[in-house]
């Protein structure tokens, strides 16, 4: 694999090569690549929209494969990593969704309206 800038190599595991730190760049990234990196914790090498939402952010180009795409690093990916798990836990592990929870059958208050009405 041949990269188009930096001087890093295809083997070079250090992912950024020109020196791509999420951690620098984390405050100055727009909140959909920060929720899209979030999402996707697993992903080493991000889409070419994300790569340039990385260089926007960066103020100068960075190392890329002949796809236009940037390998995140190990320390890239763990930083992702607890951002996402801080991010979960804020909202509580029982929220799952963003908006309104379902009823629990099982969590219904004791009272009138907890049985259900008569069948006519």
């Amino acid at each position: 694999m041949s990269l188009e800038q930096g001087t890093g190599s295809a083997a070079d595991d250090s992912g950024g090569g020109a020196g791509l730190d999420i951690r620098a760049l984390w405050s100055r990234l727009e909140p959909a690549t920060r929720q899209w990196l979030m999402d996707h914790t697993g992903t080493p090498i991000v889409p070419r929209t994300i790569t340039e939402a990385l260089c926007r952010a960066a103020d100068r180009p960075l190392l890329q494969d002949p796809h236009g795409q940037v390998r995140l690093t190990e320390d890239d990916l763990l930083f992702i990593r607890n951002r996402a798990h801080s991010a979960f836990a804020a909202h509580g592990t029982e929220r799952f969704y963003e908006t309104v929870q379902p009823e629990n059958p099982r969590r219904r208050r004791a009272g009138p309206r907890a049985t259900p009405p008569p069948r006519t």
